[in-house]
């Protein structure tokens, strides 16, 4: 046999044991790696909410960078902004936060004002002889009444201290006599639903005693308080860590990557970092849009600007995550135009007692802009998926992780699509398959 044969028997035996260690390696990274995901599993919200701020942060990073100044100088300075910006808008959005008079009176002024509007639809006239629609919504809307005044219902520690309240308590001047006539009004009202009694001497239905269920046990309980907070806090290490890495991170796992296929890896990372980038910056210029639609829309409505603007802040931040921002907005504007009295609305023509309906026209309005013309502009670019790929998304992800998954549904399909499309283009283009 010659030198060259055996040369050749050499190099296919080290190729077959070459792919029987990385076959072997890939399997044990595998079971060990899903082991720790399946342990660890409290642990992996807080890495990607971590890695994600960091990711939003590096913009402002960038803009920090001076050539002569050290790089933890420049991610100090740049932490320093963005605390000042943060200081400044929890400052303001706190003045708008009620206290426990407020809340109190919110409830109370919220209840009555309810009942109103309850009492004027189902009112029937007094020309009309018979109304077929009255009956009608009494049945369906009666019961349901009744869940909602029993969940504003004050208990007797709320009602004493409401009372205290309406007398001056805390140095604060006294609750407007008109609230404390909402509250007595409140305490005299009655269930819409009556229950039928039973016919007397009719036999009392024999309970069922259900047994006791079993305590679970400790292999079938969460994890803690404790252990969640402290997972949390992983949340800004991770931030702070990467915000102040300059590369050295990405270097090292490029590194591990074989020279045959640096340049396929190099272009992968490339392409992701700039899809999750489009993406991160669209969604924050589309939740300020659908903010300011709404802070405008509610303004013109004739709602003070502070209690426009707070509502159109936590609406517009919350809009990152698919419908809940619009049943946010729709919820406190609503509970806002029921309990709002003397509103004039900037808008000529505008009755003030129909501004619960205003507020739904104009949640409705925001959001078909939102889906018309702030995603497909703002966002085309950087999702470029079907709307039907998307819905299917946010569904599955609400099944899996709940209200995490419905915010990092989309996310994950952009990085998805963007790693095996570019994945498979450089494996052709490269000649590999």
């Amino acid at each position: 046999m010659s030198n060259g044969q055996e040369f050749e028997e050499i190099e296919q035996e080290r190729k077959a044991r070459r792919k029987v260690f990385y076959l072997t390696f890939a399997a044990l990274v595998l079971i060990v790696g899903g082991f720790l995901i399946w342990k660890l599993s409290i642990l992996i919200l807080p890495i990607i909410v971590g890695a994600l701020l960091a990711f939003v942060f590096r913009p402002v990073k960038e803009r920090f960078r001076v050539r002569w100044l050290p790089h933890q100088i420049q991610v100090l300075c740049s932490f320093a902004a963005i605390g000042l910006v943060l200081f400044f808008a929890f400052n303001t959005l706190r003045k708008h936060i009620p206290d426990e008079e407020q809340k109190l009176e919110f409830k109370v002024r919220l209840k009555y004002k309810l009942n109103e509007k309850y009492r004027q639809l189902v009112a029937k006239p007094a020309e009309e002889k018979s109304n077929a629609v009255a009956p009608l919504i009494e049945k369906e809307l009666g019961p349901l009444m009744d869940k909602f005044n029993q969940s504003l219902e004050l208990n007797p520690e709320e009602r004493d201290l409401f009372l205290k309240y309406a007398a001056g308590h805390n140095g604060k001047p006294p609750i407007q006599g008109k609230f404390v006539d909402y509250f007595r009004a409140n305490q005299r009202m009655r269930k819409y639903v009556i229950l039928e009694k039973a016919p007397t001497g009719a036999a009392e239905p024999t309970r069922t005693v259900a047994p006791a269920p079993a305590e679970p046990g400790a292999a079938t309980e969460g994890p803690s308080f404790e252990n969640k907070l402290s997972a949390w806090m992983l949340a800004p290490l991770i931030f702070i860590f990467l915000g102040f890495d300059n590369g050295q991170i990405r270097r090292f796992f490029i590194g591990l990557v074989p020279n045959r296929y640096f340049e396929l890896s190099l272009t992968v990372v490339d392409r992701l970092d700039d899809a999750i980038g489009n993406y991160l910056r669209g969604t924050l210029i589309e939740c300020f849009l659908v903010g300011v639609t709404l802070a405008l829309g509610l303004i013109l409505l004739g709602i003070p600007v502070g209690v426009a603007v707070a509502i159109a802040v936590v609406s517009g931040l919350l809009n990152a995550i698919p419908f809940v921002g619009t049943a946010i907005a729709l919820v406190i504007g609503l509970g806002y135009a029921l309990v709002a009295e003397n509103i004039r609305p900037l808008i000529p023509g505008l009755n003030p007692n129909d501004l619960a309906l205003y507020v739904v026209i104009l949640v409705v309005i925001t959001h078909v802009l939102d889906d018309v013309v702030f995603q497909p502009f703002v966002l085309g670019s950087a999702v470029n998926v079907h709307p039907l790929v998307v819905v299917i998304a946010i569904i599955s992800g609400s099944l899996i992780m709940g209200l995490w998954g419905m915010l990092f549904a989309i996310p994950t399909v952009v990085v998805i699509k963007t790693a095996v499309a570019t994945f498979f283009e450089e494996l052709k283009d490269y000649r590999i398959i």
